[in-house]
């Protein structure tokens, strides 16, 4: 399986420089699973559900989100409007699992390709320099007891990298990646 993740697309610039190169990316490396942090798509600011829409249009099969989820209100309705069992788009938008459980919108995504490879999509936030949020470290773990696939990506967003190092360190072995994002700079 080919997974592309592509994170955190900034703003308009981000926008157009996705919608121009994705898809010969898609097709050159035959990306099967595409799963985008669109948490600053709407100005650097959130999201909307028209603009969820438009990087479902691009191929997109989850979109993870961060600190700024409920920045753009209407949002927080679109990923309510549809039940934890749900595949529809509205369902893929997902928010870091650690937040408080009265959040609207889910943590972690289970999914299948059309092949009927299954996989799941955890988002998490990091707590360093970060607004409060439940322990990440044990929120991963109740996730992974109940999580049946065996392709498992973690989009960890967060602010210091040593953070997001501890978590693919503690995840080693356990998920299939982790990834950092937030601060705007790539994270190996």
């Amino acid at each position: 399986m080919n997974i592309l993740f592509v994170g955190d697309i900034f703003g308009s610039a981000g926008r157009r420089i996705v919608t121009e190169h994705l898809p010969h990316l898609l097709e050159t490396h035959t990306v099967d699973l595409l799963i985008v942090n669109g948490e600053n798509v709407a100005g650097g600011f959130g999201i909307t559900p028209a603009l969820a829409e438009d990087i479902f249009d691009m191929g997109a099969q989850v979109i993870t989100t961060g600190n700024h989820f409920w920045d753009k209100k209407e949002i927080l309705e679109y990923v309510s409007s549809v039940p934890s069992y749900s595949h529809d788009r509205a369902r893929r938008v997902i928010r870091p699992a650690n937040f408080s459980p009265a959040t609207p919108g889910f943590g972690v995504y289970e999914g299948a390709l059309p092949d009927g490879q299954a996989y799941a999509v955890i988002n998490l936030q990091g707590r360093v320099f970060m607004q409060q949020t439940d322990d990440p470290f044990r929120k991963a773990d109740m996730l992974l007891r109940d999580i049946q696939a065996k392709v498992i990506f973690v989009d960890f967003h967060a602010e210091a990298t040593s953070e997001k190092v501890a978590m693919g360190w503690y995840l080693d072995g356990r998920v299939t990646a982790v990834l950092g994002t937030h601060t705007h700079i790539p994270t190996a």
